[in-house]
């Protein structure tokens, strides 16, 4: 089989940290040769792998300054490996040795003691440590006696050249997330401590964690950025954690904050007898009794969730209870708004029909209240058609759909409201503006409480990012990102609007409201208020590619704002 890689770097002056044009970039055994730009960088890509996983050496060469030649460092298929060359006066050599998978069997240490953190109740930490000071040996291998000097790197640097040396290339991605966070506790609670060592936080070797200075892969970062908003600890403390290669492992070693590098890959997974779980729920595994707290400010959106299409096996969905009765299950004169973006590529089912007739569920599904055969008492639903809303409703005996005239399916957020009257009125509104407008079928069309279903699992909910029922490829679910989701007893617009520029707001209306700022875990918090609620929903987190997944929102606000490192 033949596997494909890419690496990207920068050239630049280790005194002066000013890139290096015109330097020479050599990757012999693929007989890659290239040029440093202006900027310093140099690429190559489309490199052609017989093993998903190949070590090589590459060596950059500049007059004025020492050659430097990194050994073992690893091209990966399908990930990008990202150096950083610093050239100095003297000659550089680096040796990226396996990832330390198999470190000796540790010698039990004393249980080191929990630092408190200063909380506020109700607050996030608003700082991460900026630096870390490291016992740079060049040698991967524990040698205490061996000679050093002391480095000073930006903390969040050296997470990124600490990852890809402790978990190995082409892990799945919540096995890297869960190792990101392991590697960034460990090195905080050292730092917190004031230092492991005498003159430093860390050593660069399995004295602690294996640091390389200059290599990450995109893989390895986007884990580490994914997880960096989140501090794990224990009763407002931090812990200090450990892991090794495998729980078993851990357990021989004494340490009882211990995970295991390889159950974080099975579990991921969910192969080899392991229970499929994401990053969080690892940690919370291994490292009992701990919670995550976010430590930067969230922008004022917070999370949101991105779907990612999967229609099959109950999954990449979140699915609200409707029955026994919620709030949350409208049916007269109602309202549904919410904010989402998404690409025509990602959503390509073909424009709807409008008129007497259930087309709404042939467009890429949105939010799913269908009820599977017959309508019994109504049923509705919106999705993407041709890029275009699409809502439909039916009373149990008619149906109808509207179809918008606005193309929002152009990657950037969109507020979208669809109203619904007693008397059969619909509207949909885009931005806060009429997009179309129709008369369809009157009546209650909420679910009938206490309704008998043969599909239990599908009918007595409100479904968002997917076709509830799973019926097949002909009824495609939504790929792309929902915030804020409000639902209320009530028609709130009838004409032109300015959309609010904030989160919604509960009142007295409101049936049900999800702001997705939970950030991790399955669970979805209802925040109407509403008498008989609270109308909680789950996310259901799994497919080919995994979803919905929590992202960092930026809805409101420019992403950079707030996350000037974090690309979603």
């Amino acid at each position: 089989m033949n596997y494909r890689g890419s690496i990207q770097g920068q050239v630049r002056s280790k005194v002066t940290d000013q890139p290096i044009a015109g330097a020479l970039v050599e990757v012999p055994e693929f007989g890659l040769r290239a040029i440093t730009d202006s900027q310093g960088s140099f690429t190559f890509t489309d490199i052609s792998l017989m093993e998903p996983v190949t070590p090589t050496r590459i060596m950059v060469t500049m007059p004025g300054f020492g050659d430097w030649r990194i050994e073992g460092v690893r091209i990966v298929a399908d990930d990008t490996l990202l150096l950083t060359v610093e050239l100095q006066e003297a000659p550089t050599r680096l040796v990226v040795p396996d990832p330390s998978l198999q470190r000796p069997q540790p010698i039990p240490l004393p249980i080191e003691p929990a630092i408190p953190l200063d909380l506020e109740a109700g607050k996030p930490l608003v700082s991460f440590p900026a630096t870390i000071r490291v016992r740079v040996t060049g040698n991967a291998h524990c040698d205490t006696s061996a000679a050093y000097t002391v480095e000073t790197v930006n903390f969040m640097e050296y997470v990124m050249n600490v990852l890809p040396n402790e978990w190995p290339g082409g892990w799945p991605r919540e096995a890297y997330r869960a190792g990101a966070m392991a590697a960034k506790m460990y090195a905080w609670y050292w730092i917190a401590q004031g230092g492991k060592w005498d003159d430093a936080d860390v050593y660069d070797s399995t004295c602690d964690q294996v640091y390389i200075p200059g290599v990450a892969y995109s893989s390895t970062n986007n884990a580490i950025l994914f997880t960096w908003n989140w501090l794990l600890s224990r009763n407002d403390s931090l812990i200090s954690i450990h892991y090794l290669d495998t729980s078993a492992r851990c357990n021989d070693s004494g340490w009882a904050d211990c995970m295991g590098q390889w159950d974080t890959y099975w579990h991921a997974l969910g192969n080899n007898g392991y229970e499929k779980l994401t990053w969080d729920e690892m940690l919370f595994r291994y490292y009992a009794g701990t919670e995550l707290d976010p430590v930067i400010p969230p922008p004022p959106a917070g999370f949101a969730l991105r779907f990612f299409g999967n229609g099959f096996g109950d999954i990449d969905r979140v699915k609200i209870p409707i029955d026994p009765p919620m709030p949350v299950d409208v049916g007269g004169d109602f309202t549904l708004e919410w904010w989402m973006k998404a690409r025509i590529e990602d959503n390509p089912s073909s424009a709807c029909a409008s008129g007497a007739n259930e087309d709404w569920i042939n467009g890429n599904m949105i939010f799913d209240r269908d009820v599977f055969g017959a309508g019994d008492n109504g049923d509705y639903g919106v999705s993407l058609a041709g890029g275009k809303i699409a809502f439909g409703v039916n009373n149990g005996s008619e149906s109808y759909t509207i179809c918008g005239g606005t193309a929002i399916a152009d990657g950037g957020w969109h507020h979208v409201a669809v109203t619904r009257m007693l008397t059969g009125e619909m509207s949909v509104f885009i931005d806060g503006q009429i997009d179309t407008q129709a008369v369809g079928p009157a009546e209650d069309i909420s679910y009938r409480d206490g309704r008998s279903s043969s599909y239990p699992n599908s009918d007595p909910y409100l479904v968002i990012g997917a076709e509830k029922h799973d019926a097949g490829p002909e009824y495609p679910s939504f790929n792309g990102w929902i915030d804020e989701v409000r639902l209320s007893s009530s028609v709130r617009y009838t004409t032109d609007f300015s959309p609010t520029e904030s989160p919604f707001t509960a009142d007295s209306e409101t049936t049900g409201l999800y702001h997705f700022d939970e950030g991790f875990g399955n669970g979805i918090n209802d925040s109407s208020g509403a008498p008989g609620g609270p109308s909680t929903g789950q996310r259901l987190y799994g497919g080919l590619t995994n979803g919905p997944e929590w992202m960092v929102s930026d809805l409101f606000l420019p992403f950079k704002t707030f996350f000037p490192f974090v690309s979603n």
